[in-house]
């Protein structure tokens, strides 16, 4: 079975890779459309729209992976720590955000709240995968 967790867990970095690139593309770009002229708007908010259903496709495929993998290692959930429901809880506050940021577009300092929130609830997913699972 090492050989099943080692692919899942490829994966799931790679998705990773993948959606942290979307968390902080987007409003890079998002904030440079503010700048660019009418002729280049469209370019930028079709890059946008395609990191952001990357970073979707990537979100599902970390719950795919993450639920496989703690399956595969583990068994189940049983005897996890408070690190991994600490994991857990920032994935919610993560797709809560994904899908408030869809709706805020039209306003910049809406949105560059939310995308601060999931830049930050990534970095804590990520952190608090670290300490559970080392």
């Amino acid at each position: 079975m090492d050989i099943v967790f080692d692919l899942l867990l490829t994966l799931h970095l790679l998705a990773l890779l993948s959606a942290g690139a979307a968390v902080v593309g987007v409003p890079v770009l998002m904030g440079r459309m503010a700048t660019v002229g009418p002729e280049l708007r469209p370019t930028f908010g079709s890059v946008a729209q395609n990191l952001g259903r990357v970073a979707q496709i990537a979100f599902a495929t970390l719950l795919v992976t993450g639920v496989l993998m703690v399956w595969v290692r583990f068994g189940g959930i049983d005897g996890l720590s408070i690190w991994f429901w600490v994991k857990m809880g920032l994935i919610v506050v993560m797709a809560v955000a994904m899908a408030i940021g869809g709706r805020v577009r039209g306003n910049p300092q809406a949105a560059n709240i939310v995308a601060w929130v999931s830049r930050l609830a990534l970095a804590g997913v990520v952190l608090s995968a670290v300490i559970a699972f080392n």
